[in-house]
């Protein structure tokens, strides 16, 4: 690409090549090139540093267009992140390419060196396979270095009024200079992103088991956009005598790796303790021992867990808590209050105490677990809790169905905190049939 034909853009909201290449143009430069490594800076992921590429650097180098593609990880394929001032059908063509075919963007990348096109014979000559702009124009394709080797091209198009613009290549390659370097820095973070969200998805069901006589409905909101895994968890599954169901939800203490391997061997000794005892708080003091046996310090969580037996017209549970919030319970007068009672966190005492509660949930009934994350938001002005926000809009909510009643009181909590969260989020929601 940067070759392709371009389309009409709208007057620039920045200097013309013309300006670039003035006598005062030093001093202009440098003003925006620390316009460009500015908004770079606060740049994370590869769509941004390519939104800043094609945008404030064409600025800074006064192009009518702009164009940036990154290179795959095996290195033999280049995709466009981002275009302005091409034709859409151009881009749509070559939305991905070879890292050999004969593209001036590709060629960039390839060699390491800038391809410069300095008129319409120039290009045709040279890559007689693209199709021809609309107007006479000059075309610049720059290699995008990270970490010393190469991570991309970045290519700039000026209508042929403005070939002032390469005066100065050198000042060209530093704008691609600080682009690439943060391309490079930004194509790890999706990466971890990538890695984080593979890891989170799969310390979660993949979906939940039908439970006869009862919807139940799962939330999960990470702290952040999922860079780093969150500690909390939730699970269901049916136990091994086939006639009840297991039903867990936890916070663990840290993120990231270590959370995720807390998670891990939380599901698994849960799932696998529930095969052998009927009683929740047996199956709560072996998560204990599992933990404190696994040698590592500050490693502890807090946990609810059920046993859920379906029945024709209700659903009996059997209710232990290991320092986790009370459960709430909506009654068929719409009364809402707390059940349970607190028990010993998971992992802090070798000889924890848990308790049992039994009650059943019948048409008219909801019941709703959580973590803290949606309890510890503050209101961004006045720093109030949401303390028994939940508790309110689960009595006021008209919601005929499991789904439609999560959605309301996770919508309820991002809502008070105007989108900003202290901590994952995770909730269940369960729903007599």
């Amino acid at each position: 690409m940067s070759g392709l034909p371009t389309q009409p853009v709208p007057t620039p909201a920045y200097p013309t090549a013309g300006a670039a290449a003035s006598p005062a143009g030093a001093a202009d430069r440098l003003a925006r090139l620390q316009a460009v490594t500015a908004r770079l800076a606060r740049a994370q992921t590869v769509a941004e540093v390519a939104r800043v590429a094609v945008t404030t650097g064409a600025n800074a180098v006064g192009a009518d267009a702009a164009v940036i593609a990154s290179l795959t990880p095996d290195r033999r394929v280049m995709h466009v992140q981002d275009a302005v001032g091409y034709a859409e059908a151009a881009v749509a063509h070559y939305a991905s390419f070879g890292l050999d075919d004969p593209l001036p963007i590709a060629q960039a990348a390839r060699t390491g060196e800038p391809v410069v096109i300095t008129d319409e014979q120039d290009r045709l000559d040279r890559y007689p396979d693209l199709p021809p702009p609309v107007e006479d124009r000059v075309h610049v394709a720059l290699p995008l270095f990270g970490h010393g080797r190469t991570v991309g091209a970045l290519g700039f198009s000026w209508a042929r009024s403005h070939a002032a613009a390469l005066d100065d290549l050198s000042f060209l390659e530093t704008v691609a200079q600080q682009v690439g370097s943060t391309l490079d820095r930004a194509r790890l973070y999706d990466a971890s992103i990538d890695t984080a969200q593979t890891l989170q998805r799969t310390l979660l069901p993949a979906q939940l088991p039908a439970v006869p006589g009862l919807q139940i409905a799962a939330r999960y909101q990470p702290l952040d956009d999922g860079a780093v895994v969150g500690g909390d968890f939730y699970d269901v599954f049916r136990r091994g005598d086939q006639s009840t169901y297991g039903l867990s939800i936890g916070d663990v203490s840290g993120k990231g790796v270590e959370a995720a391997s807390l998670t891990a061997l939380a599901r698994h000794t849960i799932r696998a303790a529930s095969r052998r005892s009927g009683s929740p708080a047996a199956v709560l003091a072996e998560l204990n021992d599992a933990v404190l046996a696994d040698d590592r310090q500050d490693r502890y969580m807090t946990v609810a867990h059920l046993v859920l037996r379906p029945e024709q017209l209700v659903t009996h549970v059997t209710l232990s808590l290991g320092g986790h919030p009370l459960p709430l319970l909506r009654t068929a007068d719409r009364a809402v209050r707390p059940v349970g009672r607190p028990g010993s966190a998971v992992g802090l005492l070798e000889r924890g105490q848990w308790h049992e509660d039994h009650l059943s949930l019948a048409a008219g009934n909801v019941m709703v677990l959580y973590t803290d994350g949606l309890t510890d938001v503050r209101h961004p002005e006045t720093g109030e809790l949401a303390g028994d926000l939940l508790a309110d809009v689960l009595a006021a909510s008209a919601a005929t169905d499991a789904e439609t009643l999560a959605d309301e009181l996770l919508e309820a909590v991002l809502s008070f905190a105007g989108g900003a969260r202290r901590d994952d989020m995770a909730l269940l929601v369960l729903y007599p049939a």
